[in-house]
């Protein structure tokens, strides 16, 4: 096995462009603004085929989205504690 292909990354390197705090910045608020356009956006949008009338209501994608996301965060927390191995599992 080659050990220069698996050279891991020296903590004296520079840190990438996605690991520098300006652009972890930038990034965060373009996603902001594109996320309140999208809401915004819903104003001048009807489903036109809804299939639940909760779906007709302002910013539905939007809310239930966030709302989605977090009890899948909240659920992987809880199954993490059920099947989830110590950190040094495989080093012993």
């Amino acid at each position: 096995m080659n050990a220069s292909k698996h050279k891991s990354k020296q903590v004296s390197d520079p840190p990438s462009w996605f690991e520098r705090p300006r652009n972890i910045n930038a990034m965060i608020a373009g996603l902001v603004i594109v996320c309140g356009l999208l809401v915004v956006a819903d104003l001048f949008y009807t489903n036109p085929h809804p299939h639940f009338d909760i779906e007709t209501s302002f910013g539905f994608q939007a809310w239930f989205g966030f709302v989605s996301f977090v009890v899948i965060v909240f659920l992987g927390r809880i199954l993490r504690m059920i099947v989830g191995r110590k950190e040094d599992y495989y080093d012993r």
